[in-house]
């Protein structure tokens, strides 16, 4: 029997990612080796679901060092931006489109840019994604 997806509880809204790696005292190479290793996986864990999966399935997750804050970064909702952190965007910026939801249904559409206009359409036991 196949899997439920809940859709109630997919978040998806317009807010770009970020990620910060620990913070804690780390010898140059223990940094280092901390960041590869954390820096990606963490950044797709921080996004929707629907963009994680976008990027996955495009091989779109090289990522870079964010000195500013992004554009349509809310410090109200993602807190202040501190350039002392180690921060992390991906390095294809995407944006959010477009949101339908109801009960049984969850339409998601992105631009990606260069890479088109992207939509996933979610129902408890079917998820379709499409370039538009």
């Amino acid at each position: 029997m196949s899997g439920v997806i809940d859709l109630e509880t997919m978040n998806v809204d317009e807010l770009p990612g970020i990620w910060s790696p620990v913070q804690w005292e780390l010898t140059k190479e223990e940094r280092a080796r901390e960041i590869e290793q954390q820096a990606t996986d963490s950044l797709l864990s921080a996004v929707d679901v629907p963009e994680a999966i976008l990027r996955l399935l495009l091989s779109e997750t090289a990522i870079e060092r964010a000195y500013d804050a992004p554009a349509g970064y809310e410090p109200d909702r993602q807190g202040e931006w501190d350039l002392k952190l180690l921060t992390f965007q991906f390095s294809r910026p995407i944006r959010l489109v477009e949101v339908k939801r109801e009960a049984d249904y969850l339409y998601v559409e992105y631009d990606f840019g260069e890479l088109g206009r992207w939509a996933f359409e979610i129902e408890p036991e079917e998820a379709s994604v499409y370039r538009i």
